[in-house]
């Protein structure tokens, strides 16, 4: 009955995954975790009315530097 539900079935062979291939994608959250100190640090930069979408333009003229310096 268990191996008919595909979520269920999956957890049986998770444990041989891990060993075999390592940490399972979309589960590590480190990487994630550490850009949120740049987030930050934006955020200290803005005046607080608008501070998503100062953000995301700073990051996207971050993006469009790094894209003409390397060509």
């Amino acid at each position: 009955m268990f191996s008919l539900k595909p979520k269920v079935h999956m957890l049986h062979h998770i444990l041989e995954d891990i060993e075999r291939f390592g940490c399972p994608l979309q589960y590590e959250t480190e990487s994630a975790e550490q850009f949120n100190k740049f987030i930050r640090e934006h955020l200290f930069m803005t005046n607080r009315q608008f501070t998503s979408r100062d953000v995301a333009i700073r990051f996207g003229k971050q993006f469009i530097c790094r894209q003409i310096f390397n060509g």
